[in-house]
């Protein structure tokens, strides 16, 4: 024991021998100087590239404690231009924050002396601290493209009335919106009526939408009210001669089962939810030798029939078949049969429905409207989730996507994705809308949607400008009709 005590007090004289001074010497008084902390590393490192956008925090770790006043940022540089949006001591480390930095840039942060300092009285300032890194190159689905949709159409037999049609798009294209409403319920334009009268602007919408949505009911079982005679063309001649253009789409009923087709309309669908058992096959579809392909074909050749009365009549159409297919891309939960089977099946629809109008049947009124899904698990799609599924530009005249988000939006982001994935070689347009956009601030954000198609809400006779979904009023539609940027019936030339 005695021992052990000897030996502390030995260690504590050393001890206090290194931390007294020696006989004759002062203690350090209010002239001494400390040594200015010192930086022991940055994170990220000093030199880093391929760093993230739009923002990024640099840590400074010193060998000591420090502080500096956020109200010092304003004294930091970055350059090229950017925004310091941070500037704070916590310990012995200094975080910086930076906002708005660009792709593929090299940067370079200055930090002044005198901004950061130690905490002991006499320290020397921190020297001025330079960092240098560089952002990563911007991906190609983020690549911002010009607007430049080629000038003619993908049917190289195009008729007069679709290539003077598509002429026309091209010329409004980044200066104006069509207004547009679906006509009714498939084949009328009581909606389209309702909306005029409602806006109370003495306009009406310059696109007008049909459906061939109950094609599958036989001619033979049709009555005066329900389904629609589809051979009676009477109220898309109509719209097109008081000036409106032609949007048709196909929600395609299809048999549940070979019993079904084609007699018995009953036992259609079109949602892979009301299937029940087995879903049309849209690989069977295109497939010779299947019922399925017999089913495909004899619907093909109904469609090409009322086509042909629209051509005979020269009316041209915006035709949208196979829209939303994809659903969304995250979910992988397609809605409607010719998606459920995966993105190839669907593109050899399209193709097949389109080689066979053109090449079969002779129809040349048409400009192909392909729907791209926007939607990855609710967040905005990338491009390559959408590539899988797009048939190609030989394939599609222009992009429409189909939008129900907030009221008063812009959406200008899915604009700007929709044309970088087609990289500005096909029109962008708005192919289904539930709420109104904000389409003066779309284009001051550089999204100049071609034209916008709000869905109907209610039925013949107690038509709705709101629904479960969307809730338009009557001064919504009067703004969206009578904007600066706005084109309505007959003002397309």
């Amino acid at each position: 024991m005695k021992s052990r005590s000897l030996l502390r007090y030995g260690l504590l004289a050393v001890l206090a021998a290194l931390v007294l001074p020696s006989c004759g010497e002062e203690p350090d008084g209010p002239s001494a100087t400390v040594a200015a902390p010192a930086v022991l590393m940055v994170n990220p490192a000093n030199g880093s590239s391929d760093l993230e956008v739009p923002a990024l925090t640099v840590t400074f770790v010193f060998d000591q404690n420090v502080k500096a006043l956020s109200s010092d940022a304003s004294k930091l540089t970055l350059r090229p231009s950017a925004t310091v949006s941070g500037f704070y001591a916590s310990g012995n480390s200094v975080a910086v924050s930076l906002d708005g930095l660009d792709y593929g840039t090299s940067y370079t942060l200055t930090v002044p002396r005198g901004v950061i300092n130690g905490f002991r009285e006499n320290q020397e300032p921190v020297e001025d601290l330079s960092y240098i890194f560089s952002t990563r190159e911007k991906p190609e689905e983020e690549k911002d493209y010009e607007r430049n949709p080629v000038s003619s159409l993908t049917d190289a037999n195009a008729g007069p009335s679709a290539r003077s049609l598509y002429a026309s798009l091209l010329k409004v294209y980044g200066s104006k919106v069509l207004s547009g409403t679906m006509g009714g319920s498939s084949w009328d334009t009581g909606f389209s009526d309702f909306v005029a009268e409602q806006a109370a602007c003495g306009k009406y919408p310059a696109v007008v939408g049909f459906d061939y949505l109950f094609m599958h009911y036989p001619p033979h079982i049709w009555s005066s009210t329900t389904p629609p005679d589809y051979s009676d063309i009477t109220p898309v001649k109509e719209a097109w001669e008081k000036g409106s253009v032609i949007q048709v789409c196909w929600h395609m009923n299809m048999p549940k089962n070979e019993a079904a087709f084609p007699d018995h309309p009953e036992n259609y669908a079109f949602y892979v939810s009301n299937f029940g058992g087995s879903v049309f096959s849209a690989t069977a579809a295109v497939t010779e030798g299947t019922w399925q392909n017999r089913a495909f074909d004899y619907y093909i050749e109904r469609l090409a029939g009322y086509l042909g009365a629209l051509q005979d009549a020269g009316i041209p159409i915006l035709f949208r078949p196979f829209h939303e297919a994809a659903g969304d891309y995250g979910w992988k939960n397609p809605w409607f049969w010719w998606g459920y089977e995966g993105a190839e099946p669907l593109v050899n629809l399209w193709k097949y429905l389109k080689d066979a109008l053109e090449g079969t049947y002779g129809i040349h009124n048409l400009i192909w409207v392909y729907t791209v899904q926007t939607s990855t698990s609710g967040a905005l799609a990338s491009v390559s989730d959408i590539e899988p599924w797009y048939p190609g530009d030989d394939y599609v005249d222009i992009v429409g996507c189909d939008l129900y988000v907030g009221k008063n939006t812009t959406q200008s982001e899915t604009f700007k994705r929709v044309n970088n994935f087609v990289k500005g070689r096909k029109m962008v347009a708005l192919s289904e809308n539930g709420n109104l956009l904000d389409f003066e601030k779309a284009f001051s954000e550089d999204a100049p949607w071609l034209w916008f198609m709000g869905w109907n809400s209610g039925s013949s006779g107690n038509w709705s400008l709101s629904s479960d979904s969307w809730n338009n009023t009557a001064a919504d539609w009067k703004k969206a009709m009578t904007g600066s940027h706005t084109i309505n019936r007959g003002e397309l030339k």
